[in-house]
């Protein structure tokens, strides 16, 4: 079977210049992390408001959140010439700023970290236990390592 994955990223809310040249790079993190699956990802930078009602509509939790992943149903058929949905990544452009500077790194890096962590989720890691996100977190380095 020939694999294929597409990303498309969009922006639900006003990124700089800057984040905007970023979005190669994000589809290429995306792609990384998303290896050998079938689909297409999109990758959306949104505002606090709009990650914040996500997290309570699909999650039912309160608050804003870094990043958020949903996996699409597969479709028994998929006609040809198409790519099957394979999922959402959900980026949120304030709280990823924030993280930068709490981390004392660039938004750039925050959010390449972020679009990975969402799609390894995506791809079906965890990171529910300490044990499990450490091993994510390494998995993200490793990634982007090789990426950058």
């Amino acid at each position: 079977m020939l694999i294929i994955m597409t990303v498309t990223v969009f922006f639900n809310t006003r990124p700089s210049p800057a984040v905007r040249k970023l979005a190669p790079l994000l589809k290429r993190a995306v792609l990384a992390a998303a290896a050998k699956k079938n689909g297409g990802i999109s990758l959306i930078l949104t505002s606090d408001s709009g990650i914040k009602r996500l997290n309570k509509v699909f999650l039912a939790r309160a608050g804003v959140t870094d990043v958020i992943a949903f996996n699409h149903p597969r479709p028994a058929v998929t006609p040809p010439g198409e790519t099957p949905p394979f999922g959402d990544i959900f980026i949120c452009l304030p709280a990823a700023r924030r993280q930068a500077e709490r981390m004392g790194h660039s938004l750039e890096t925050e959010l390449l970290i972020l679009a990975t962590h969402g799609a390894l989720h995506l791809s079906g890691m965890d990171d529910a236990t300490p044990a499990l996100r450490r091993k994510m977190n390494q998995r993200t380095i490793r990634l982007l390592k090789k990426l950058l």
